[in-house]
């Protein structure tokens, strides 16, 4: 019967993940699962917070602003961006410190840097490393939001800061 089980439990998360990864927010979404699973950390919880949101009609809450979801605000390659950060976070901390590298230009893509701004982006990376990466417990959202700052108050790279 457990085995029945752990295969019920698999079947769903398998068929669930694509509607999961849909949602363009920098975690989980928005909804109930997220409200329910506010403040604790890990995959578990993550995970259960997005199927959760799933299985409780988010596409209705984002329709109709229910539940800390809002359906106005824009998509973007943002939501990309985190995503890549955090699965590719020890590459790209390599790619920073060394100026160059396929993740970090992968992450410019998502960041929609054009071709010709990319070795610019590198440099930003390697040059402010210290403040990208400056712990070990960074997290790629603290990374990320950090890179935002340095590239706003870059003269060449603001123009694909987020704000």
């Amino acid at each position: 019967m457990k085995g029945i089980v752990k295969a019920l439990v698999l079947a769903i998360v398998i068929v669930t993940a694509p509607m999961t990864a849909a949602h363009a927010d920098n975690d989980v979404g928005c909804g109930v699962g997220t409200m329910v699973m506010e403040g604790r950390s890990g995959l578990p919880y993550k995970l259960l917070a997005s199927l959760t949101n799933g299985f409780t009609f988010q596409s209705i809450s984002i329709t109709f602003g229910l539940l800390n979801c809002n359906g106005r605000n824009t998509v973007t390659a943002s939501a990309r961006a985190r995503h890549f950060a955090q699965s590719s976070f020890d590459a790209l901390a390599r790619d920073a410190a060394t100026g160059g590298g396929e993740s970090l230009d992968a992450l410019a893509a998502l960041l929609e840097v054009d071709v010709a701004d990319r070795e610019a982006f590198a440099r930003l990376a390697q040059s402010h490393f210290d403040e990208l990466f400056p712990t070990d417990t960074i997290t790629s959202d603290e990374m990320l939001d950090a890179l935002d700052r340095l590239m706003r108050e870059d003269a060449r790279l603001a123009v694909y800061a987020r704000s």
